[in-house]
């Protein structure tokens, strides 16, 4: 049986459907949401697609694990305490982070942006694992906030380095944080080999009014790209020069992390 699990391991065929997992997961990122941190029984269970009695068995183990808090003077569930010793525990165990965010800290210091780090998680999403204010006008980003992951200079940058299929698929699903018009879509697409060749990917107000984005992928040890460094700061203050400039630095800036964490260069 061993050697069987093994073998569908090396051959990527790990593909199995846990439905209390799956359920227990939508709540936890239900609650790390600003909207819902603090949610009863009724809002979980319509915002998840549960039927209340699923859900109340969910939320009634969580509970006893300490993974969330429940107040019974309100009658709500918010993210709980143990969830803080699995963050730093976490946090130690990942090395890329160690690595990449002195390179953060640089990179905010030089320009005076905020700059952050992007991770994908799952098919159609990405997160922010880290980030570091700019003192010149920095820009409220807040660690753990998910973005569908086609969204901003960041999403290019994984759209640019994955299978044509898998891109077109995400791009017909059309559900950033706006809706993309049939011919942004075309204009996206043929964007995404010009990414691949100059190495970083930009944003000028196009999903954020007001707000420009550049940003630059991490290779990992595979052929794929799952994370990416980017820099934003205001429309109104950088200039189309400036924007270059930042695209070749934080080139040069991620370059330096993936030869780091030995990551493979496309050809």
């Amino acid at each position: 049986m061993e050697n069987k699990l093994s073998e569908a391991e090396s051959k990527g065929k790990r593909k199995y459907n846990v439905p209390a997992v799956d359920s227990a997961f939508k709540i936890l990122t239900l609650l790390s949401r600003k909207k819902f941190n603090k949610s009863n029984l009724t809002e979980i269970a319509k915002a998840t697609s549960l039927t209340p009695t699923t859900c109340y068995r969910i939320l009634q183990k969580l509970e006893e694990l300490s993974i969330v808090r429940y107040d019974k003077g309100s009658k709500r569930y918010s993210l709980g305490p143990y969830l803080v010793v699995l963050g730093e525990r976490a946090k130690e165990n990942l090395f890329d982070i160690s690595v990449i965010l002195p390179y953060l800290e640089g990179l905010s210091e030089q320009t005076g942006l905020t700059t952050f780090l992007v991770n994908r998680i799952g098919k159609k999403r990405s997160t922010i694992l880290a980030k570091v204010e700019g003192e010149e006008f920095g820009i409220n980003v807040s660690v753990g906030r998910h973005f569908s992951v086609v969204d901003g200079a960041y999403g290019k940058c994984l759209l640019a380095y994955m299978d044509e299929e898998e891109s077109d698929e995400l791009l017909r699903m059309n559900d950033g944080l706006r809706k993309l018009s049939e011919q942004e879509i075309i204009e996206l697409k043929k964007e995404l080999p010009t990414i691949r060749k100059s190495g970083y990917a930009t944003t000028f107000g196009e999903y954020i009014e007001g707000i420009v984005g550049v940003s630059a992928p991490i290779f990992n040890n595979g052929e794929s790209v799952e994370m990416a460094i980017a820099i934003i700061g205001m429309t109104a203050q950088l200039k189309d020069q400036d924007i270059e400039k930042m695209g070749e630095k934080i080139k040069g800036v991620a370059t330096e992390i993936s030869m780091k964490l030995g990551g493979y260069f496309p050809q």
